[in-house]
């Protein structure tokens, strides 16, 4: 039986392999690999790229030309009912004084009002949906998450356990809904092109940041092959190969922390902490070296979400309560290496997303196994290490000085 089931966990493996390369081949030739979400790096960005995407989609009056089709059909994909999709006014980011910002709001000529909260890798700030429930209590408010997520106090909140909570928000993913949404948009954008490719790239991406294949015709084939042997033991063997997720991620981010502690041995580094393996959020590695020991600091990589999502890397506090005296030195440093806006709290003196990693997913995983992700790894931890050594220089020459 075992044997049996290593086989045919093998030909499952051999079969997706083939069949992937083929439909890599027929990406190329066709171009569907030239997506300008992956290419300039800006899928992860909620603010900057999913709500303005989303929204001039939703807009009756967007450039897309379309009219209030596409608005008709998310209410319908959502069972909304009883609002004026003609009259409708979209705007992201609409700042509601004390009660906060709505990512978009959705109101029709009659004031009727659909409220989105999106979060792709963020996460939701305390009485959030409260806030916006008290600002607007009859508006349609859509909690959308890549997976369709609870938020997550929700369980342990008042006001979500309250007999109604379901009609006072509602669970909307990336994964199905707005997919789903996203193909039917496409098929009534089939005389405008331009339009209708811009919403092919928009599936791509989001199916690549929900971890699904792309491609109809390749699960089609793994159906096949699973579900066409009538003794249930081809079943088995992918059963076997997705119950072994966990594991397979275990020893991929193992060897991650392999690629870390070589670049640390050969710079010099000690390490203080490493990935855990498993997955949950606020998994970090640091380094440290006497010279940072000093001065309360040490640099690395943190995953703020789930499943190795939400990437940062910067210089945090070994002793949060304390500060060092290179606190300066580093944020000016730390700005001038990176040229990008950053944020500093309680636990990080200086910490970006990583705008070209901000999530690891697949392909990221097959670039850990092949080896092209530490070269990334390298450049990352070496620029961070310049900054440490020349922060640590500035300070000693400001010191002797005075």
């Amino acid at each position: 039986m075992i044997g049996s089931s290593l086989q045919r966990s093998s030909h499952l493996l051999t079969l997706a392999k083939t069949v992937r390369q083929y439909e890599e081949a027929l990406s190329q030739a066709s171009g569907e690999r030239f997506n300008v979400f992956d290419i300039l790096h800006v899928g992860h960005y909620e603010v900057r790229t999913h709500s303005p995407m989303l929204a001039e989609l939703l807009n009756p009056r967007g450039a897309h030309g379309q009219g209030a089709i596409f608005l008709k059909q998310f209410l319908a994909h959502l069972k909304i009912i009883d609002f004026e999709a003609e009259s409708a006014r979209v705007v992201p980011e609409v700042f509601i004084g004390e009660q906060g910002r709505l990512d978009i709001v959705i109101q029709d000529g009659n004031h009727r009002a659909i409220f989105i909260e999106n979060k792709i890798y963020a996460g939701l700030q305390k009485n959030q949906l409260q806030r916006y429930h008290k600002q607007n209590s009859k508006a349609n408010l859509l909690f959308l998450t890549l997976g369709g997520d609870s938020p997550a106090d929700w369980s342990t909140n008042i006001f979500y356990k309250t007999p109604s909570f379901i009609t006072i928000f509602q669970r909307v993913s990336y994964k199905h809904d707005i997919v789903g949404w996203l193909e039917a948009c496409r098929k009534e954008a089939a005389n405008a092109p331009g339009v209708r490719e811009t919403i092919s790239q928009y599936i791509h991406l989001i199916k690549r940041l929900t971890q699904q294949n792309t491609s109809g015709p390749m699960n089609q084939k793994f159906i096949e092959a699973v579900t066409h042997d009538q003794s249930g033991e081809t079943y088995l063997a992918y059963a076997s190969l997705r119950n072994a997720y966990g594991a397979i991620r275990q020893a991929i981010i193992e060897k991650v922390n392999g690629q870390l502690d070589a670049i640390g041995k050969e710079l010099g580094l000690e390490t203080s902490e490493v990935f855990a393996g498993h997955g949950e959020p606020g998994e970090n590695y640091f380094y440290t070296n006497a010279a940072m020991k000093a001065q309360n600091l040490r640099f690395g990589l943190r995953c703020a979400d789930s499943d190795y999502r939400n990437f940062g890397f910067g210089f945090a506090y070994i002793n949060c309560d304390l500060k060092g005296p290179v606190e300066l030195p580093v944020v000016t440093l730390f700005k001038d290496a990176f040229g990008e806006q950053f944020d500093s709290n309680g636990f990080w003196h200086a910490y970006l997303r990583w705008s070209y990693h901000s999530s690891w997913d697949d392909e990221t995983r097959a670039d850990i196994i092949s080896g092209k992700f530490a070269t990334d790894l390298d450049a990352l931890i070496r620029t961070l290490q310049k900054i440490a050594e020349q922060a640590a220089k500035t300070f000693s020459v400001a010191s002797q000085q005075t």
